[in-house]
């Protein structure tokens, strides 16, 4: 599953087409799917969809409805994390995590100075953002079809193991991210990488 909003649907009078527009990256992928009409799902709505990013042109299916989350940590946590599907969990000034960290097909923030001690496993479409200062110091995981952005003096001092994911972000037009750790790359399927991002591998 991945996470997105609706976009737009081509024919309202039989709405069984469109296209998404996915969280973070903002990527448009079309969408078919014949149950759209009986998901409740319009225009602008938050949804979750099955998508192979490994076809030369993805298509999302199997659109539903789900109602997005938020948590917060700006303080010294010590316990473990998951981030379910539609749930967002931001560590930001002040949040450090010394827990682990698994995210299944939710988004997961490090920012403004937050940081994570512990391991980082990111599955099933999941996303993954270090940015504006936040740091990582545990070892991550990216795998099944899920994205990492290390942008904007995000850094991570710990190895990163990309087994087969989306998308592999490094810097963007705020700065370069910053990687300290071993980076090893099985199979990704975009990679962008600014000449402001600082790798000491």
């Amino acid at each position: 599953m991945a996470l997105g909003i609706v976009n737009s649907i081509d024919d309202p009078a039989n709405p069984i087409s469109g296209t998404i527009k996915e969280d973070e990256s903002e990527q448009i992928y079309p969408f078919r799917d014949s149950n759209f009409p009986s998901t409740g799902l319009g225009q602008g709505s938050p949804c979750t969809y099955d998508i192979d990013y490994s076809v030369d042109q993805p298509i999302a299916t199997n659109l539903q409805s789900y109602t997005p989350t938020l948590v917060e940590v700006s303080t010294a946590v010590t316990q473990d994390y998951t981030v379910r599907t539609g749930e967002t969990l931001k560590i930001k000034r002040g949040g450090v995590v010394t827990g682990s960290v698994n995210v299944n097909n939710g988004n997961l923030f490090v920012e403004d100075q937050g940081s994570v001690l512990g391991n980082i496993t990111v599955d099933l479409q999941g996303s993954f953002i270090v940015r504006k200062g936040g740091t990582v110091t545990g070892s991550i995981m990216i795998s099944n079809g899920s994205a990492m952005k290390v942008v904007n003096k995000g850094k991570i001092t710990g190895s990163v193991t990309i087994m087969k994911a989306n998308r592999l972000i490094m810097g963007n037009a705020n700065d370069g991210g910053i990687l300290y750790g071993s980076l090893t790359i099985q199979k990704v399927r975009r990679v962008i990488i600014t000449d402001t991002t600082k790798f000491n591998c």
